[in-house]
């Protein structure tokens, strides 16, 4: 089994394969350096990146190859990962006035994949190499079996402690008439629909808190809790062919990826066909 780092030689993409490198370490897998050759990127660059990359994949013990590809660049990674077992396709997304605008994370995000995909947002360089404080916002209880999966391992890969962030979408006129009695029990119920996930967390050993949020500003309370707390990355879900990220009306990816405080990864389940 295979997790890919798609590499373009940028930092943006060298961060994204050390999130990749932590990840196929906590399993095992073969970590493939994957450049889809094209005039804007310079090979000499991207195979620095490689070799930087796979200097730090000896301190792992995690066994890597390169691959470079010749065509579209979303429709030769999709043709590779049909020819491959891969579990999870990290991309690095960049800063840009519309974040997913023609970008290859955009394209990819609306293919179906075989693979899982993880689209990376880095805002700090160096969180990589200290990441302590992971957090998950939903909405709610939902969240998926997959999104767990993902955001569990990578807690365990880099030994962090995490936090779900349940926000329950709330107009200003029932969040005035709502006691403190009724926000309580609609917490409660919420937690005990969480239940299963916080014993698994407790059977991996990964410190787990969930805390709640009533608004009816779903993006803005994200960044604002960000901002108040000490956390080193953020997973948000997403959903193929969709900018939407399954929190939220309005245009959650773009508006999280370009505000976030924190290193944001994105993740696509794979395709269930």
């Amino acid at each position: 089994m295979k997790v890919i780092a798609a590499m373009n030689g940028l930092v943006s993409s060298d961060v994204a394969a050390l999130y990749a490198l932590r990840y196929a370490a906590l399993f095992d897998y073969t970590l493939c350096l994957l450049h889809v050759l094209n005039p804007s990127d310079r090979r000499e660059e991207v195979e620095l990146s490689m070799a930087e990359a796979e200097e730090a994949a000896t301190h792992y013990r995690v066994k890597t190859e390169r691959v470079f590809l010749t065509g579209e660049p979303a429709q030769a990674i999709r043709e590779y990962l049909g020819a491959t077992r891969t579990d999870t396709l990290f991309c690095s997304t960049r800063m840009r006035k519309r974040f997913f605008e023609n970008s290859l994370s955009e394209k990819l995000s609306r293919l179906s994949l075989p693979a899982n995909l993880a689209v990376v947002r880095i805002a700090h360089v160096n969180a990589v190499f200290v990441t302590e404080n992971i957090l998950l916002p939903i909405r709610e209880d939902r969240l998926s079996v997959q999104k767990f999966a993902f955001f569990s391992s990578l807690a365990k890969a880099f030994t962090a402690a995490t936090e779900i962030y349940s926000i329950h979408p709330t107009s200003r006129r029932r969040l005035a008439t709502m006691d403190t009695h009724t926000a309580r029990m609609l917490f409660q119920r919420i937690n005990t629909r969480l239940s299963h996930y916080v014993n698994t967390m407790r059977l991996l050993d990964i410190p787990l808190t969930i805390k709640h949020a009533l608004t009816g500003k779903e993006i803005d309370q994200i960044l604002h809790h960000l901002a108040r707390h000490d956390f080193q990355l953020m997973v948000i879900g997403g959903r193929r062919g969709s900018l939407i990220s399954g929190l939220l009306k309005e245009n959650p990816m773009e508006r999280l990826f370009w505000h976030t405080p924190v290193n944001t990864i994105a993740f696509y389940a794979r395709d269930k066909k």
